[in-house]
């Protein structure tokens, strides 16, 4: 009985380390995946919201048009060179519709209460970047929206933004070029951990996995003799 307890505990750990380690393959591949497509997509830019396909992630886009800097949204905990701050992401109109672009990071002040001074840029400007989705951080609860500008969030949920703005905002969200003369400090990356990773780490959990086999296998032939 003992036997048979200790062969399926170790069946069940070893089903776990392989699911894991397929896990990671499947990961690194979605990490390859997308960085041909932002190598690919990038090279090619757009300029305007209609010419757009229907999957616009990761194209370049430059807009002319105007910010409406009533409706300032603040980007909580991102931290640049150890220091807590925002991502600052104004709605920007053009002719055919409007854009949520994320100028970048700025410092947050000392105290919590106090809201850092943003920047605005008015009149008609020229806007380039990289159209991306939305900033998304796991929740413990749905976030409830405050009721002035500017506005503090935790996430980028574009649907309960341009419900709260009254705007007709697409799914994505702009990054603005890092060499624009409008972008803040730029912490954006599209890839937080690259595909050679998530192959190391697969082939960590292949490794345990071998690993326990043969100490089962010694200890099965052990307790046998």
């Amino acid at each position: 009985m003992r036997r048979i307890g200790f062969i399926l505990f170790t069946v069940a750990v070893l089903a776990t380390l392989v699911k894991l380690g397929f896990w990671q393959m499947t990961r690194a591949q979605e990490k390859e995946r997308l960085g041909h497509a932002l190598k690919f997509r990038s090279e090619q830019t757009y300029y305007s919201l209609a010419s757009l396909p229907s999957d616009p992630r990761w194209y370049s886009l430059t807009l002319r048009g105007k910010f409406d800097h009533s409706k300032a949204v603040l980007l909580d905990n991102q931290l640049y060179q150890g220091r807590p701050g925002y991502h600052v992401l104004y709605p920007f109109a053009v002719d055919d519709g409007w854009v949520l672009v994320n100028l970048g990071w700025i410092a947050a002040p000392a105290y919590r209460e106090q809201i850092p001074v943003l920047p605005e840029h008015h009149g008609e400007v020229l806007v380039s970047g990289i159209i991306a989705p939305p900033s998304a951080l796991l929740e413990l609860a749905p976030e409830v929206m405050g009721q002035g500008y500017p506005l503090r969030v935790q996430n980028i949920s574009m649907t309960d933004l341009a419900d709260h703005m009254e705007l007709a905002l697409p799914s994505w969200v702009l990054q603005i070029d890092p060499d624009s003369p409008l972008a803040l400090n730029q912490t954006w990356i599209p890839v937080v951990m690259g595909p050679q990773k998530h192959y190391a780490y697969a082939l960590q959990w292949f490794l345990m996995a071998l690993a326990v086999s043969g100490l089962a296998f010694w200890w099965l032939r052990r307790s046998k003799s």
